[in-house]
């Protein structure tokens, strides 16, 4: 509802079908429920103390305080995991490696079973002369 100067500075002075102003609505209105309007307030306001409004300091340092213990929490699972990166590497870069220990010379592998047919040679016969 604009109160000032502009397009609702004329508001009083239109009238209703019935030829009151609004002035002249809002006044009889005013008069019947102001009473009614009244009484509900000093019910709202005898039926017992307001809860505490919870205090806007107090939850930002709650909320601080989680930031840093999420933070935390990321930032130790995070080295925890490069950890377990940089040991595994390293196991396996340590098992590629060959041992500067000398290791003994694989023995040729030996034949479980001996050959059955020795092939005989075949001899060709020499050409006739001639």
């Amino acid at each position: 509802m604009d109160h000032g100067m502009g397009q609702g500075a004329d508001r009083a002075d239109r009238a209703d079908r019935a030829g009151r102003t609004d002035g002249e609505r809002y006044q009889g209105m005013d008069r019947r429920e102001n009473a009614e309007l009244y009484a509900a307030f000093e019910a709202l306001l005898d039926a017992g103390p307001e809860p505490p409004l919870p205090s806007v300091t107090d939850a930002a340092v709650a909320g601080g305080r989680r930031i840093r213990r999420r933070r935390t929490a990321v930032a130790l699972a995070g080295a925890l995991v490069v950890a377990v990166c940089g040991v595994t590497t390293a196991v396996n870069v340590a098992d590629s490696r060959p041992d500067s220990v000398q290791q003994e010379p694989l023995a040729p592998p030996t034949p479980t079973q001996e050959p059955t047919e020795v092939p005989t040679p075949v001899a060709t016969p020499e050409p006739a002369p001639g």
